[in-house]
């Protein structure tokens, strides 16, 4: 596949016309998990799905917005505004070299500034496409437990640990879900909402979980990526026969 482990000039004989790049983010995860947690695990599977697509494979950004964590050790932000130009910068980069289709996978969930980051691209630059699959039918039988119950280091993200990096988990699981709702942290930090600085049940984590939740991510993704590109060309098709046709 390509990567940034291939050489330049293999990356331009192969001309790729699509990449691949996540957004992780370096924040506290308990006392279990290691703070990069989401940036090892938008690693691991933004490699796999430009494996299976034949796309470009883009290192996933390390830092994001991870300011409801607040202080608490070990955690690095980004100032929102910061993360929307990083992400420009990185994108339209691509885009110079002949890449029109890009594929942002997030893998934090407070970057609330992707969504518009992702429409101004589309907006300013019409020969570029790039989109962030975010929405898939859930497992069915659901792989979690505690799913719909837990929002940070609870037994999804130690189960995907687990699966990828088991010499990083640590044996003190703290179980403990707030006894208020998610919109809490779009306003308060994770330090007062939770002294252990977990929403979840890690005691659930298995590696196996992990494995069969990883796999079935990637499956969801790629089948996602590839179905939105193919939506979106015909729809600009059509929407450019019709523009001919009207004049």
């Amino acid at each position: 596949m390509l990567d940034v482990y291939s050489t330049s000039a293999e990356i331009a004989e192969a001309r790729p016309t699509m990449a691949v790049l996540g957004v992780g983010a370096i924040e506290q995860h308990g006392t279990h998990l290691p703070v990069a947690t989401d940036w090892s695990y938008i690693s691991a599977t933004t490699r796999q799905v430009a494996e299976r697509l034949g796309a470009f494979w883009v290192p996933a950004i390390p830092f994001s917005m991870s300011e409801c964590h607040g202080e608490m050790a070990g955690t690095v932000w980004l100032k929102p505004d910061t993360l929307a130009k990083v992400v420009r910068d990185l994108v339209l980069s691509l885009h110079r070299q002949g890449i029109d289709k890009v594929v942002i996978m997030n893998g934090h969930g407070g970057n609330f500034m992707l969504e518009p980051t992702i429409q101004e691209l589309n907006l300013s630059n019409p020969s570029l496409t790039v989109i962030m699959p975010t929405h898939f039918r859930p497992a069915d039988p659901p792989i979690y437990e505690a799913a719909g119950q837990e929002i940070h280091a609870g037994e999804g993200e130690t189960s995907t640990q687990l699966a990828l990096n088991e010499h990083l988990v640590k044996d003190d699981r703290v179980d403990y879900i707030p006894p208020v709702g998610r919109e809490f942290l779009d306003y308060t930090f994770m330090s007062i909402l939770s002294p252990f600085g977990i929403w979840g049940i890690p005691s659930l984590g298995t590696a196996d979980k992990g494995r069969r939740a990883t796999e079935y991510s990637v499956e969801q993704t790629v089948k996602y990526v590839r179905q939105a590109f193919e939506a979106i060309d015909r729809m600009t098709g059509a929407a450019s026969h019709e523009g001919a046709r009207d004049v």
